[in-house]
C-alpha cells in the first residue's frame, strides 16, 4: 500500500489504510496499526488492538500543494472534495476557503495562498483525488511566467479514470471501498466524463468517471461489492 506522509499541527505522521471494509479500516500510523470502527445504525462486532494510546488529530486547514510560477494548486492528501464555494472567475483573499476535502473521516480547508482570480476548476464536488493532482489554476499578483517543462511528481488528473496511456484500459480502484451503484454494462458507448460507477469510502459516495470514450467490454464489480486499491471495475474495448 501507499504511504502518505501527512504533516498536522506540526508533527509528522507517516498512514497506510492496511484493510477497509464497510464497517471498519485498519490504518497504520507511524508504525502503530489502528482500527477505526465506522459507525452505522446498528453496532458491528470489530476486534480491538491493544495498546491504542494516541488518537489521531483533527486535520487543519491547508495552503500547500501550491505553485506560484504555474498558480496550480495541488492536493496535498488523497481524499473526496466536500465542497467548492467558488467558481471560475471569482476574486479570493489570500487565507479565503476555495475547497474542502474529506480524508479518514476528516474535513480539511485548502486555502487560497495569495489574491488571485480563479481562473480554472478541474474538479467537482464528490470526485476522488490523489495527492499532487491539480485541483484549481489561480492568477495572482505572485504568479509568474510558466517556466520550461520540468518533471513534476504526480500529474494524474483530478477524476478517477482509465488512463489514455494504460494498454488494458481497465478503469481501477483508486483507494478501498464499496461499490454503490453501477451506471453501464457490457456494450454500452460511454463519452469522456461519463460517470461509471459510484464508490463509498471512508463514509463519502464519490462518482468514479471515464475520461475517454469507447465501448465497455465487461464490468468487473457489483452493486454491494468491496474492492480494494487498484482492482479491476471496468474495461474497454482497445
Amino acid at each position: 500500500m501507499k504511504t502518505y506522509r501527512l504533516l498536522i499541527n506540526g508533527e509528522r505522521f507517516e498512514a497506510r489504510i492496511l484493510e477497509y471494509t464497510p464497517n471498519h479500516a485498519k490504518i497504520n500510523i507511524n508504525g502503530q496499526d489502528y482500527l477505526v470502527q465506522i459507525e452505522e445504525d446498528k453496532t458491528f462486532e470489530v476486534p480491538k488492538l491493544a495498546e491504542q494510546e494516541k488518537a489521531v488529530p483533527m486535520a487543519p486547514a491547508f495552503s500547500s500543494g501550491y505553485d506560484p510560477g504555474t498558480g496550480e494548486i495541488r492536493a496535498p492528501i488523497p481524499g473526496v472534495i466536500v465542497s467548492i464555494p467558488v467558481k471560475e472567475g471569482d476574486e479570493v483573499k489570500k487565507g479565503q476557503t476555495i475547497i474542502t476535502i474529506e480524508a479518514m473521516k476528516m474535513e480539511s480547508e485548502i486555502a487560497s495562498p495569495v489574491d488571485a482570480k480563479i481562473t480554472k476548476i478541474n474538479i467537482k464536488e464528490r470526485s476522488l483525488v490523489q495527492e499532487g493532482d491539480i485541483l484549481m489554476l489561480l492568477e495572482g499578483v505572485e504568479i509568474k511566467a510558466k517556466p520550461a517543462a520540468k518533471p513534476v511528481r504526480n500529474q494524474a488528473p483530478a477524476q478517477v479514470d482509465v488512463s489514455a496511456a494504460a494498454p488494458d484500459n481497465v478503469l481501477r480502484a483508486p483507494i478501498p471501498g464499496t461499490i454503490l451503484d453501477v451506471k453501464v454494462k457490457a456494450g454500452d458507448i460511454v463519452q469522456d466524463g461519463d460517470v461509471a460507477l459510484v464508490l463509498e469510502a471512508m463514509k463519502m459516495e464519490s462518482d468514479i468517471h471515464f475520461q475517454k470514450g469507447g465501448r465497455v467490454l465487461k464490468v468487473h464489480v457489483s452493486r454491494g461489492d468491496s474492492v480494494q486499491e487498484s482492482d479491476p471495475l471496468i474495461e474497454l474495448e482497445a
